[in-house]
């Protein structure tokens, strides 16, 4: 009879003990938190347009005119001749926030439209840069663009001219 007696108190105890552990998992929570980070825009200026300056074109054949991306030093080949001119590569500026890094877009030619229309090839000092200082303080940049033709003993004479889009965007 003991063993009956204990069976029933014992029965109810157990039963109670399961369904309150049951009962106690049946939900959770926890506390978190959010948060941004708030930035400059990015913006960018042209300081000089890409200038191959004045040129002759070769007597026979087809030569080249090239300016570099970094150093805007004009270079030509195969009897093209380079005439004491103004010469530059395109410069940019690029500002926001300190730190960052940003993509550079830069088309890989565009025309030179005249007489006649003379493909450029662009050759951008890198694809991407980096901002100077630090996150919270305002930061700077700089690239280049330089860039290359073939022009032949036939090209038209005349003035030529056109244009191209620069992008930067933050990365």
């Amino acid at each position: 009879m003991k063993f009956r007696s204990a069976v029933k108190i014992a029965l109810p105890v157990l039963l109670i003990a399961i369904s309150g552990s049951a009962f106690a998992q049946s939900s959770a929570s926890v506390t978190t938190t959010g948060s941004a980070t708030i930035i400059q825009p990015i913006t960018l200026t042209q300081g000089t347009g890409l200038a191959f300056g004045t040129i002759v074109r070769p007597g026979a054949g087809t030569g080249t005119v090239t300016i570099d991306a970094t150093t805007g030093t004009r270079t030509v080949a195969n009897g093209v001749v380079a005439l004491a001119s103004t010469t530059s590569r395109g410069v940019y500026t690029v500002n926001g926030e300190g730190g960052q890094t940003f993509s550079i877009a830069v088309p890989a030619n565009f025309n030179l439209t005249g007489p006649s229309t003379i493909p450029v090839t662009l050759t951008p000092t890198g694809s991407t840069g980096t901002l100077s200082n630090a996150l919270g303080t305002a930061g700077t940049a700089s690239f280049g663009v330089g860039g290359n033709f073939s022009i032949a003993n036939t090209t038209a004479t005349g003035v030529y001219s056109g244009t191209y889009a620069v992008t930067v965007a933050y990365n």
